[in-house]
């Protein structure tokens, strides 16, 4: 197969322009196309099938101690409604399946707010690479990129964010080196193991990510 090398997305455009030229909606969902490419990573929709993997990495017990707890395993049944909540005809959440060349390694869930004049700008982030042979190679990096230069190039995302606990400074480093930019910490914003825990506001924006990273994803 080959190598994929640029931060593009298969066509499927679901947006217009009003009269001042921002590109809208034309309907509810973000209008996710087949493909984003990302580099060394493609990102796709989620599907039924994809089922038995997140099962796997939602019941990893290292993957989850950086996710949302260790202590909270999912029944076969409980991941299978999880992947509903993404692919159903009501779904206002949704999620991509990062893939390298060889397999699917993780996933990037999307919150939205599609019904809110004042809110729709905005997409909540969170990113998951459920196996943790591909930790530390480069994987979510090129999966960020290649969504934020797709959310803001072809749909209306204005500001784009994530809340990664405090005490993941490895987290912190990544989500900086694509874009992110830090605004302040929530304390204790997240529970979490029994116990509270600082979460860092960071966020990316139009504008400022274009200027900065648009020709790196083009030519990368």
């Amino acid at each position: 197969m080959q190598a994929r090398n640029r931060c593009s997305a298969s066509p499927r455009s679901r947006y217009e322009k009003d009269e001042a030229g921002i590109l809208i909606f034309m309907t509810h969902a973000l209008g996710i196309p087949d493909q984003i490419n990302g580099g060394a990573v493609c990102l796709r929709p989620i599907v039924h099938n994809d089922r038995t993997l997140i099962y796997r990495w939602l019941n990893n017990p290292v993957v989850m101690a950086l996710w949302e707890g260790a202590n909270r395993p999912l029944s076969e049944t409980e991941s299978a409604g999880w992947v509903e909540r993404f692919v159903g005809d009501d779904a206002s959440l949704d999620c991509l399946i990062i893939e390298t060349v060889e397999r699917p390694i993780g996933f990037i869930e999307l919150s939205r707010y599609p019904e809110s004049h004042t809110y729709q700008h905005l997409v909540e982030i969170d990113i998951c690479i459920g196996e943790t042979s591909e930790w530390e190679r480069g994987y979510g990096s090129a999966a960020l990129l290649g969504l934020l230069h797709w959310l803001f190039t072809s749909t209306n995302t204005h500001r784009a964010f994530l809340q990664p606990r405090a005490a993941n400074e490895r987290a912190v480093h990544v989500y900086e080196k694509v874009g992110f930019r830090k605004e302040g910490v929530l304390k204790q914003a997240e529970y979490h193991h029994g116990e509270y825990h600082d979460t860092v506001m960071m966020a990316a924006i139009r504008g400022e990510w274009l200027a900065e990273f648009s020709i790196k994803c083009e030519y990368a």
